[in-house]
């Protein structure tokens, strides 16, 4: 082979591999901002504050819900697509605060590893009545385990 066809040959070759390396960039897609998952088993329920959070996950919501009540839902998301949806990455949590900025509660995980604790929500088992002598009220108040 002669040395014009293989500086050709070097430099199709060359150009090909340009090419693939622009293609599988442009097929690349990010969504939300990364945020650190582990950092979930720093929150302690009804003390951590959203500035709390945003500390201990490293990084903001990508989207916070206000509520009329003046509670807010924030959520973390990360996503990441290769060769257009061929391989998907996203990682998802939903945390609910209360009026006064108290982390309340994990609402929604999704792709969080379970080594990372669950926030359990107290559930209510009964009820207590309580009568009150000399009127018609009564009081019922939900007791939980």
């Amino acid at each position: 082979m002669s040395y014009t066809r293989l500086s050709t040959w070097v430099g199709l070759g060359r150009k090909t591999l340009i090419g693939l390396c622009l293609l599988s960039l442009a097929a690349c897609a990010t969504q939300g901002s990364s945020f650190k998952s582990s950092g979930l088993n720093d929150l302690v329920l009804g003390q951590s504050t959203r500035a709390d959070a945003e500390l201990s996950l490293q990084g903001r919501p990508h989207q916070v819900y206000r509520q009329l009540d003046g509670s807010e839902m924030a959520v973390w998301f990360q996503g990441t697509t290769l060769a257009t949806d061929a391989v998907y990455f996203r990682q998802e949590l939903w945390l609910q605060f209360d009026a006064q900025g108290r982390f309340q509660q994990v609402v929604k995980r999704s792709h969080i590893p379970s080594m990372y604790r669950e926030q359990a929500r107290s559930a209510t088992t009964g009820s207590v009545t309580i009568e009150h002598p000399g009127t018609d009220m009564i009081t019922i108040l939900p007791v939980s385990h």
